[in-house]
């Protein structure tokens, strides 16, 4: 699947019954890794997930090729008869990775929330890959995986891998260190298998080795991912100074995307936060894009992205100035206000000027503080005191609000 020549490609049958046509095609439209030069599983999966025609597409060649087929008797299966497919030093490699946390339901969490989520469950993946770099066979698993989930997942890497890979076996078999504890269960399967086939746990030298390897890898991607973040940012910048919202919408999502790439690949932390930071303004970018009048405007979108942008950067104020401007235009005046309130409330925000006075302008309908001494002493009655919703929202604001607030008042407090 990995070989992006056409004329290489044998025939669907190379391809485990799946149509060679189309999945050169799909292969041609998947961009490289800009850090490998390759097409990695990553980038597959991503490319999956943003085009759901493409993958359904596939999903239909491969029930009709019986692809996975929950049929095939893996317990029963010759695997003696692959003996003859072993080419000599061909190797394997067995890796289990975290993926996250799901909640009870199977809805991803962040870290945080895991820890005071009830129910919230470690995901990993499991992934067979050969010496070709090429993934035999790759499993989602909630949970810590029991022997018996292993033992499945190596039979199905033998027996009905992913395409174009047929069913063989190696010349020598790796196991991550990380499954170590399920090696007494798996060896008499694995002793099984016919000469010269052998295998082993991978050492702690080799497991560090490994981990130095993609930490490298890693980081330097880290460092790729946030420089074309940076380009397609001021690209979008661009295209909305334009008022183009098609294409400004675009950069920032591509934008976005490889901020999520470089957060996936645990960063330092001082790239993390530079990542964070990014995501928000980005993010609260394309808010602002969806604002745009005309034809596409899209004021639930809108929000959605604000809070998304103050998910990332809490201390970003146009995260919450997208989402006000939302919600008073969506009709939700007094959601505006609690958004705005909320951001002032923070310390690196109370002192905003532009926040401030946007919660001036959503109390008195745009008009300003009145200059009138009775209509102001009543609006600050009400809003501070008499008006308990007011009240409860605007009981930790403090800093620039105040001080705009008590400058009025002393207007007529001078003796």
């Amino acid at each position: 699947m990995a070989n992006r020549n056409a004329s290489a490609i044998p025939d669907s049958q190379s391809f485990g019954g799946l149509d060679s046509k189309f999945l050169t095609a799909l292969m041609k439209q998947i961009p490289k890794n800009p850090v490998t030069g390759k097409v990695e599983m990553p980038d597959i999966m991503k490319y999956m997930s943003t085009h759901p025609e493409e993958m359904e597409k596939l999903l239909t060649q491969a029930d009709a090729a019986k692809i996975g087929d929950t049929n095939v008797d893996l317990a029963g299966f010759d695997y003696a008869s692959l003996g003859r497919t072993i080419a000599h030093e061909s190797f394997w490699v067995i890796q289990i990775e975290n993926m996250g946390f799901v909640d009870a339901t199977g809805k991803p969490l962040d870290a945080e929330a895991a820890r005071t989520t009830p129910g919230a469950t470690p995901t990993f993946i499991i992934y067979c890959y050969d010496d070709g770099e090429s993934h035999r066979f790759m499993q989602d698993v909630d949970g810590l995986p029991t022997t018996e989930t292993i033992l499945q997942f190596i039979r199905c890497a033998i027996a009905t891998p992913l395409p174009p890979h047929k069913p063989l076996l190696p010349w020598f078999l790796m196991l991550s260190s990380r499954l170590k504890q399920h090696a007494d269960g798996l060896r008499p399967f694995l002793d099984s298998l016919p000469k010269p086939f052998h295998w082993r746990v991978e050492t702690a030298e080799e497991a560090k080795n490994l981990h130095d390897g993609v930490d490298k890898l890693n980081q330097r991607g880290v460092k790729v991912s946030l420089n074309l973040a940076e380009k397609d940012k001021t690209a979008g910048n661009s295209a909305f100074q334009k008022k183009d919202r098609v294409a400004a919408i675009q950069f920032y999502s591509d934008a976005i995307g490889h901020l999520l790439d470089a957060l996936s690949q645990k960063p330092m932390p001082s790239d993390e936060a530079k990542a964070n930071k990014l995501m928000s303004v980005c993010f609260a970018n394309r808010a602002a894009t969806y604002l745009l009048p005309g034809d596409g405007i899209d004021l639930k979108k809108a929000l959605a992205d604000g809070e998304s942008a103050e998910k990332a950067d809490p201390d970003y104020g146009k995260a919450y100035a997208r989402q006000a401007t939302a919600c008073k235009q969506l009709g939700d005046l007094e959601k505006a206000k609690d958004v705005v309130a909320r951001a002032i409330s923070r310390p690196a925000l109370s002192m905003d000027e532009g926040l401030v006075n946007l919660l001036i302008n959503l109390y008195t309908d745009g008009k300003g503080l009145s200059d009138d001494e009775e209509t102001f002493k009543n609006w600050m009655l009400d809003i501070m005191f008499n008006d308990r919703p007011h009240n409860l929202r605007l009981k930790n604001v403090r800093g620039l609000w105040t001080e705009k607030l008590d400058a009025k008042l002393k207007q007529w407090n001078k003796e």
